[in-house]
């Protein structure tokens, strides 16, 4: 089964002792950060505390890693540490521009599912070939990175067209679209209202960067019991009838579509 990205807490490469952790909160998954996370004199060290987690571990199917970007010297080091360790579920994979970055990835470490980050004009601008690219699972935004290149803000507003645009390619691929993790985890009201926007948008879920974000965004996401269970009647309808009516109205396709990602949330 392949990795639930819709809720995965970073944690720190240099600290093993927060892997486990991390695992145990909640979140979909978590994603061991070798880049952002690690000051550069500490990258080395934490290589080694991912492959030996790795290594040491028979079920790694909610286990991502971050690596630095691909074309840089850490970048380079990263892929090589994973190409010789017990596969992660899923790479994330940081600043790609294009295509050819995924390609990079896959040349190294094989058909390992890649969670792209798209944080950069570059990236944005070829966000369409990067989700077709082979063993993307997911489309991530990135608006703090994007912003300071754009020299702009990362308010809701501002981003909306950024994150619009790789919703729209994420989806017309067929993969995952995941919001970008809020900086705030202090008040518990900004991650949530981060993510009602996100969820709003048609977003299938939201990185962290700290525990205290998982309740509030994954309340965010969850449907109430009263779009669950109409939701449920609609699937229930369409598999009775072709077209189906219910409570007088016509459920058609889209409706079908959207009721059936209801319920995904809702599971």
């Amino acid at each position: 089964m392949a990795l639930d990205p819709s809720l995965l807490l970073f944690v720190p490469a240099d600290r093993p002792d927060r892997f486990g952790k991390a695992l145990g909160s909640g979140a979909s998954g978590a994603i061991l950060d070798l880049e952002d996370a690690v000051s550069p004199d500490r990258r080395a060290y934490a290589r080694d505390q991912v492959r030996a987690f790795l290594d040491a571990h028979d079920d790694l199917g909610r286990v991502a890693v971050r690596i630095n970007p691909a074309h840089t010297p850490d970048g380079r080091q990263d892929l090589a540490m994973l190409a010789g360790a017990r596969r992660p579920a899923a790479v994330v994979v940081p600043k790609a521009g294009d295509a050819a970055d995924c390609g990079r990835v896959s040349d190294e470490i094989g058909d390992v599912a890649q969670i792209v980050l798209i944080e950069s004009a570059r990236g944005l601008a070829h966000c369409e070939s990067i989700a077709l690219a082979p063993h993307v699972l997911a489309l991530a935004f990135g608006p703090y990175d994007l912003a300071a290149e754009l020299g702009g803000e990362t308010a809701t507003d501002v981003m909306l067209p950024h994150r619009s645009r790789m919703l729209v390619a994420a989806r017309a691929a067929e993969r995952w679209a995941i919001d970008g993790p809020s900086r705030e985890f202090g008040d518990p009201s900004i991650p949530a209202r981060d993510a009602e926007h996100a969820r709003r948008l048609g977003y299938d879920g939201k990185l962290l960067i700290h525990p205290a974000q998982l309740a509030p965004v994954r309340a965010a996401f969850a449907p109430s019991p009263e779009d669950v269970e109409y939701a449920r009647r609609i699937v229930e309808a369409a598999q009775r009838s072709n077209p189906a009516v219910l409570d007088g109205t016509m459920i058609d396709p889209p409706i079908i579509i959207a009721a059936e990602r209801v319920l995904r949330r809702a599971s």
